[in-house]
């Protein structure tokens, strides 16, 4: 089989991890459906299926795809190291990892191994040539790109900037093989922790929570050798946020606690902001409205204590949604079991989005679509269905998986409301 992974069009489906292209692609080089079927360890049916356009979203699918046609994983997005290969990803279960993590990252935080035997991480790539010294420049130059590339996710979603924030992960660890001082090489690990950190974000909003628990854990061990406790806080809480996304804020909850060790020694009062959100978030979404409550009323003291403060470019953003977006998210929470909740939900919601920040259009989308429902939910219809619909019509130009399923709640809620609303829930299922 002959097959030129590296052509312009080719490269850009497997960017996208567009599959359905993927194939299309291959059978116009010549290779049957049938023989990619065996390829790949799919029935014809289920590729034909994708030939006509179903989406693949499981990572074990799409290793399975880059194994078997022998497409480099990287083209694809996916972790070329070993904890990613072979039969050790089918066995390990979610609890599983969510544990190892837990004790990899207590043991980096405390310094020692008290939550388990801390597994080794996947050493970097010494295949990449090195300057002989690296200086401020090269340090400049690396944040810049972060920056750079955090930017274009913030505006256009993970699965725009992932790929090329990827290409970046191996250059800026070989970095670190280079000659250069004491305090340059801090400043770089600190600069490469953030990297890994937005590469962590990335493949989180693609939905793929093993590549982002890599790149958070590589993110942790970077910033604990740049002696920055704020960013090991801020990257516990990264790892918990993924958590409550599956559903499971509970074992998020573990890390926001540890996450309040580092934060402590930081003294940076926007990392207590930040750990209060999230330990807030994770009580509402167990129902436990008295504790989500104080701790969002915490959070509101601490972020008044920020405003003033000078903050890490990666912080920046989050601190940009202030408190009214977390007062609205964790009575959203609350009322999908206690509908008192909805009032002061619609009211941190509305001011959140009327406060929205340019530039961080996810985020903003992602408070509209809450707003929307919230309005549908309380019967303002006619509204909720215009926010909707604006919430949908610029959600369609950011490719975020993430986006897109938090607005599936969005779109069960508009069915209940005419055709319109139908229209509208099919839209929503699309994108």
């Amino acid at each position: 089989m002959i097959v030129d992974w590296d052509a312009p069009a080719m490269r850009r489906a497997l960017a996208r991890q567009d599959i359905s292209t993927v194939y299309r692609l291959v059978r116009d080089a010549g290779v049957s459906q049938r023989r990619i079927a065996d390829l790949v360890g799919q029935r014809p049916s289920e590729v034909c299926e994708i030939l006509s356009g179903r989406e693949v979203h499981s990572y074990r699918l799409l290793a399975r795809i880059a194994d078997g046609l022998g497409i480099p994983r990287t083209y694809l997005g996916l972790a070329d190291v070993p904890q990613y290969r072979g039969e050790e990803v089918d066995e390990e279960d979610e609890a599983v990892k969510r544990r190892q993590f837990l004790a990899n990252a207590a043991a980096i935080i405390v310094g020692e191994a008290v939550l388990g035997d801390p597994a080794a991480c996947a050493a970097p790539s010494t295949d990449i040539a090195v300057p002989g010294r690296v200086g401020v420049a090269e340090v400049q130059r690396l944040r810049a790109t972060t920056v750079a590339l955090r930017q274009l996710d913030h505006r256009h979603g993970g699965g725009a900037a992932r790929f090329a924030a990827e290409a970046q992960v191996s250059v800026s660890e070989a970095l670190l093989r280079a000659s250069m001082t004491d305090e340059i090489r801090k400043d770089l690990h600190g600069a490469v922790a953030d990297l890994h950190n937005a590469v962590g974000l990335m493949s989180f909003d693609c939905l793929m929570p093993d590549q982002a628990r890599h790149h958070f854990l590589r993110a942790l061990e970077h910033a604990k050798q740049a002696e920055d406790p704020a960013h090991c806080a801020f990257l516990l809480c990264r790892v918990g946020h993924i958590y409550m996304g599956n559903d499971a804020p509970d074992e998020a909850l573990k890390l926001f606690q540890l996450a309040e060790l580092p934060a402590a020694e930081s003294g940076v009062n926007a990392i207590n902001f930040v750990t209060s959100c999230y330990q807030a978030r994770a009580y509402s979404e167990m129902g436990q409205a008295e504790r989500a409550l104080s701790l969002t009323g915490r959070s509101e003291d601490s972020y008044v204590d920020t405003i003033a403060d000078d903050v890490p470019e990666w912080l920046g953003y989050f601190r940009a949604g202030g408190a009214d977006t977390v007062r609205g998210n964790v009575c959203f929470a609350l009322s999908n079991t206690m509908p008192e909740y909805a009032p002061m939900a619609l009211e941190g919601m509305r001011a959140a989005v009327n406060a929205h920040k340019a530039g961080l259009e996810r985020g903003n989308l992602m408070d509209l679509g809450t707003l929307a429902t919230l309005h549908l939910r309380s019967g303002n219809v006619d509204h909720g269905l215009r926010l909707a619909a604006t919430t949908v019509d610029r959600a369609e130009r950011v490719d975020s998986k993430r986006l897109n399923q938090w607005l599936r709640v969005l779109g069960t809620e508009a069915r209940r409301h005419g055709s319109d609303g139908r229209d509208l829930a099919v839209a929503i299922s699309r994108l």
